[in-house]
């Protein structure tokens, strides 16, 4: 949607002080826009369609529901601001379709990369009330499970249909390193505090951080019902030793893990390669990618599993 289109949505839509300014920020699975309202700021998304981990605004609206909630029980999120109408989730016609918008307050700060230890700490401590006060929510609507399917057999699915396409190598020689992946995963418990709602994609990119206003989570499209170790799973991939460490003892400090699911993390971190792929594969279908890109994703993904396959299974 163009951000004229959108600068009228936002004057009809939300109680916004003028003049209102309206600028693309960045793409992925949605689009989101920086929106500054006679200098407060916001962020708007507009919901893409087709997404296989977006059934229905039902989906939708529990993100939006949950962001609120997690707000009011003093997780430091980016919660969703209600329209003229107290709306979270608003329809917008475009193109003959219906697109969805939904408007955050703004994540002061800038994106984690390196921290210190100290902070560290803290944000492990943040996860893990995520987690905890998430063991709480309750709503009228679904959200997707991030079961052994999600996690191992659709993606092996996606590749071996890619491949019989763009007539690429075939990954049969990953078959018994998968099944030892699915025979890890169904070790780990499904109980309460063990398994619930997750963030689902806890990379840097969606963590900001200012010394005078702490850290804000936000872009919570991929949170689903799975395994805690998801979350912890993902920041693994994304930092240092040491400081994933230092994250993983703030989280232990307010939510102890079971001996399975701490020795269950770095297999975890595996899988989530694994599923990493057709997360990608699904961005580029949404965005109308060309076949060459998705030959790229799919090649480096053959190269992953070779990786993986080389590892010691511990």
């Amino acid at each position: 949607m163009e951000e004229e289109q959108l600068l009228v949505t936002l004057k009809e839509t939300y109680n916004l002080s003028r003049p209102i300014k309206c600028k693309f920020l960045r793409g992925s699975f949605n689009d989101h826009f920086s929106v500054d309202a006679n200098g407060s700021r916001f962020v708007l998304r507009v919901y893409k369609n087709k997404k296989s981990h977006i059934r229905n605004i039902a989906d939708m609206r529990f993100e939006l529901d949950f962001l609120e909630y997690l707000h009011t029980k003093g997780i430091p999120v980016a919660f969703p601001i209600r329209s003229i109408k107290n709306e979270t989730l608003n329809a917008v016609p475009y193109n003959n379709e219906l697109r969805y918008v939904a408007l955050f307050n703004h994540a002061e700060g800038i994106q984690i990369g390196q921290i210190n230890l100290s902070d560290a700490k803290t944000f492990g401590n943040i996860v893990a009330a995520l987690h905890k006060k998430a063991d709480q929510f309750k709503s009228e609507f679904s959200r997707i499970n991030m079961d052994q399917d999600y996690l191992i057999k659709e993606p092996l699915e996606i590749l071996e249909k890619y491949i019989k396409v763009l007539k690429l190598p075939d990954i049969s020689f990953f078959k018994t390193r998968a099944n030892l992946m699915l025979e890890r995963i169904n070790q780990l418990p499904i109980t309460n505090g063990a398994y619930g709602l997750i963030h689902g994609d806890l990379n840097p990119s969606n963590v900001h951080y200012s010394p005078e206003h702490g850290f804000k989570i936000f872009d919570f499209d991929h949170c689903a019902y799975g395994w805690r170790i998801h979350d912890l799973a993902v920041l693994r991939l994304c930092f240092d030793n040491t400081t994933y460490k230092v994250i993983l003892h703030g989280y232990q400090s307010v939510r102890m893990l079971s001996a399975i699911e701490e020795k269950s993390i770095d297999v975890y971190s595996d899988v989530l390669l694994l599923r990493k792929t057709k997360d990608i594969l699904d961005m580029l279908e949404v965005n109308g990618s060309s076949n060459e890109e998705k030959t790229k994703v799919v090649v480096n993904a053959i190269e992953t599993l070779r990786i993986l396959n080389d590892k010691s299974f511990s």
